[in-house]
């Protein structure tokens, strides 16, 4: 209750007596940890865990409602918003600080054992920012394709990352597409959203996946066929998305903000993981992501091969639902020395010409 009587401008020193209290317990006896680990699966328990286990529909209507509040945190990055948010919510907080801590030490451990080699630090890294959520892979993500600050052994581990993420629920998937495409019937023949409103209406595509083909850090992707034959890429955003984002900036911001007022480096921390941040927000809305994608197409159509999927214009963008065209394609690795080098030629020019030239950069160049 004392974190009620906090005023305003005292918002980001509330968090750090929770990073305090979870220093001590990682540094006390066995009822020390004891309460720790009920607290963290108090907090992570999801509210079905105490009875039978529950039908598609009825988990994705309970993941809706669990993530719901953090719907009014999408937009533009605020974070004197996202501290008034968590002042209200110390345990949310507290259980993620806990999740950090955790997976920090086990990295930490994991460095310090001399039996484990490159490989073997570079496979606990992954894991570890997997189960971390969309932020930490994001910086997996761009570790993986710095061989000059990780190992390359560590790099390729951290490669994954990139499109093999854990996805999740396919009812859950199909509720968003229903939900964000504002559609009341199947989603395709014989695939319906739980609780669809028109069962025997007409499906919105002529067929989809039945699993997504690729699961990265903010969505996962189906294959889909359009009513005209034409296939389409399906992004649909995690439920949970919102909410691990703006946790997790909450929580760096404020253990950054802790640092920096010891006087501890230059000064710009949480300034900097304010830009990250920003961008990060950007990117939740896929609409921002269809106007992008264009605009990067045209500021290089004087090179003549650069082409970007366009969204489908029959069922616009929304904020958690994107559909684009499907462009079929090889991964680097699985191209000939010949095809690869001339792609590299092609994505340097590329890359050249954004940065040197048009100013506008695409920002996620992974493989």
């Amino acid at each position: 209750t004392a974190f009620h009587h906090l005023r305003e401008p005292e918002l980001p020193r509330m968090p750090l007596l929770l990073l305090h209290a979870v220093l001590a317990l990682q540094g006390g006896g066995t009822s020390s940890r004891g309460a720790m680990r009920a607290t963290a699966a108090c907090i992570a328990a999801p509210p079905e865990a105490a009875g039978a286990a529950p039908t598609a529909a009825s988990a994705a209507r309970l993941s809706a409602g669990r993530y719901s509040a953090y719907e009014q945190l999408r937009g533009p990055y605020d974070r004197a918003a996202l501290q008034r948010f968590f002042a209200l919510r110390p345990l949310e907080f507290g259980g993620r600080l806990v999740e950090f801590t955790r997976a920090a030490i086990a990295i930490r451990d994991s460095w310090r054992r001399e039996s484990d080699d490159t490989q073997a630090r570079g496979v606990r890294l992954r894991e570890q920012l997997a189960v971390l959520g969309p932020v930490a892979v994001k910086l997996g993500q761009t570790l993986s394709q710095r061989p000059d600050i990780l190992d390359e052994e560590i790099c390729e581990e951290l490669k994954p990352l990139q499109t093999t993420n854990k996805p999740f629920d396919d009812a859950e998937a199909m509720r968003l597409l229903s939900e964000e495409l504002e559609w009341r019937g199947p989603i395709a023949p014989g695939v319906c959203a739980p609780e669809c409103a028109e069962p025997d209406g007409a499906p919105l595509f002529a067929s989809i996946s039945a699993s997504p083909i690729a699961s990265a850090s903010l969505g996962q992707v189906y294959k889909a066929t359009l009513h005209d034959g034409s296939e389409v890429a399906v992004k649909v955003q995690r439920p949970s998305a919102m909410r691990q984002v703006a946790t997790d900036f909450a929580v760096l911001t404020t253990v950054l903000y802790g640092i920096q007022s010891t006087g501890w480096g230059n000064g710009d921390l949480v300034e900097i993981t304010d830009i990250v941040a920003a961008g990060v927000f950007e990117e939740m809305d896929y609409r921002n992501e269809a106007v992008n994608a264009q605009r990067f197409e045209r500021s290089l159509d004087f090179l003549g091969y650069v082409s970007v999927p366009a969204a489908v214009p029959s069922l616009p963008p929304t904020p958690r639902v994107l559909v684009t065209e499907w462009v079929a394609g090889r991964h680097l690795s699985d191209l000939s020395r010949e095809e690869g080098t001339r792609m590299t030629n092609m994505a340097v020019d590329a890359v050249t010409a954004s940065l040197v030239l048009t100013g506008f950069v695409h920002a996620d160049p992974h493989e």
